[in-house]
């Protein structure tokens, strides 16, 4: 009866205002199906049912929102690799060898090479480019984000920062362990049989050229037992990590290869290395970049299973480097001797290292550069024995026992160095016999232009002394003349 009095009171104050009765509703408009007693309330078009609809459907889309991080978080699993990180590298290697891109907009990586002979080759890997991919690998379905920051790069490269967000299901926990261990095999089986050279750009370790072949280790020929001494040396060292440990000595080891230049102090290192099964490391005190505190630095973080090589160490023994006025290393104060000694063996140093290093002027080096604990092994490496001729010739003529006894006897005291006869070996590959027959011939021209250059030197170091003595009487009799 109230309902009624109050639909009459409405219906008589419409017909007071003298409006126009309310439209009949579309019950087809609405979102979800409607009853008709409902539609046809007035209560309800009146505006009261619609916001609790709206109310309805917030709920519902914040609940929506609500399960979705539920799931997200309960059902899927992500996992995020950073370019820094070497895992990087090695996944997208794997996702292009194993070609699951399975998207239409890719990357690309070109992988450009030119041999000794000139010939050039490239190839094309095609990878995800930036943005969201799918992809499925032995039954899953995985979700690529390769994410690119557009304002951050990295200042010593110049490349733009990454990130490669791997998202998948749960029901496999392990999807992602899978992954890596097959990237990561992938690329050690990439890099065997390679030795791959490092040098530092900025203040991080980078790949230098493409891997290189291991370098055979009786390829450099050394006198009688000093290659097999240094490799059963460092042998013993790596196998001796709990006898450092237990008895409070720092597990790293220092060797320093001396000698006349190109006699294979160099060539020894990537040698052993390639029998280690390790990679090299170069640093270059010469980089007028290189400071004490990068030195440090960068011993601090070499890659694993590497060793450290310092050539011609003798260049931070010398006084000083000040630090250049202008250009692009203005006020950067090179690397001094102290700075060296610090970072080899000081407060900062690192454990867990092996350090060779090379020098072609063993004198010039002080007694705190090659104590015990900086240099634990010093190894002279000199120009070429009679052994050392013998093998060298044996080395590029197999069997030719008889012509390698006479050719050693021929160059046995002239003071060659490896380098000088694998050149002349170059010119006779085939032929041990001219290879013998003209070794005189050669030797003689070599003295000959050896004179020459010690004449030139005389005479230079003549006009120098002549100049110095001449400038010397002139200030005597000038300081004669005003006394």
């Amino acid at each position: 009866m109230a309902a009624l009095n109050m639909a009459a009171l409405g219906g008589a104050g419409a017909g007071a205002s003298g409006s126009m009765p309310m439209p009949p509703i579309d019950a087809s408009k609405f979102p979800l199906p409607l009853p008709e007693w409902l539609v046809g309330n007035p209560l309800f078009t009146a505006g009261f049912g619609l916001g609790a609809m709206g109310a309805a459907m917030s709920l519902l889309s914040r609940g929506a929102a609500v399960a979705e991080v539920v799931f997200r978080r309960q059902v899927l699993m992500s996992l995020e690799i950073p370019s820094k990180d070497y895992a990087y590298q090695w996944v997208m290697q794997w996702m292009v060898a194993n070609r699951i891109h399975g998207s239409r907009h890719l990357g690309v990586e070109t992988t450009y090479s030119k041999d000794a002979a000139g010939r050039q080759t490239a190839a094309f890997d095609f990878i995800p480019s930036p943005g969201r991919h799918w992809v499925r690998w032995r039954g899953n379905f995985i979700l690529v984000d390769r994410a690119r920051e557009t304002k951050t790069v990295d200042m010593s490269t110049g490349a733009p920062w990454e990130t490669l967000t791997l998202t998948a299901l749960s029901i496999r926990p392990n999807v992602f362990q899978d992954i890596l261990a097959e990237a990561k095999q992938a690329a050690l089986e990439r890099e065997e049989g390679m030795t791959i050279i490092y040098q530092c750009y900025g203040h991080e370790w980078r790949p230098f050229g493409n891997p290189k072949r291991i370098r055979p280790f009786d390829s450099v020929v050394l006198d009688s037992g000093v290659s097999n001494h240094v490799f059963d040396d460092i042998q013993d060292f790596l196998q001796s990590h709990k006898w450092y440990l237990d008895r409070g000595i720092p597990y790293r080891r220092g060797y320093l290869l001396h000698g006349p230049p190109g006699c294979g102090k160099s060539s020894f290192v990537s040698a052993l290395a390639g029998r280690l099964g390790y990679n090299i490391c170069v640093l270059n005190l010469g980089d007028p970049s290189m400071t004490d505190d990068r030195l440090a630095h960068m011993l601090a973080v070499v890659p694993p299973r590497c060793l450290v090589l310092l050539e011609d160490v003798d260049f931070a023994v010398g006084q000083q480097t000040p630090a250049d006025p202008s250009g692009p290393y203005a006020g950067v104060t090179r690397v001094s001797f102290s700075g060296l000694l610090n970072a080899l063996d000081g407060v900062i140093a690192t454990e867990e290292r092996v350090v060779f290093m090379t020098t072609n002027h063993f004198h010039a080096l002080p007694r705190a550069l090659v104590r015990p604990g900086r240099v634990d092994l010093s190894i002279y490496i000199g120009l070429a024995s009679r052994s050392q001729l013998k093998m060298m010739y044996l080395r590029f003529f197999p069997g030719q026992e008889d012509l390698s006894e006479t050719f050693a006897t021929v160059c046995e005291d002239e003071g060659l160095s490896m380098a000088e006869l694998q050149g002349y070996f170059m010119f006779f590959k085939n032929k041990p016999e001219e290879a013998v027959a003209n070794i005189k011939e050669w030797l003689d021209e070599r003295r000959k232009v050896h004179e020459e250059q010690l004449q030139k030197l005389r005479e230079a170091e003549a006009a120098k002394s002549g100049k110095a003595q001449f400038e010397h009487s002139w200030k005597m009799e000038a300081c004669r003349r005003q006394c």
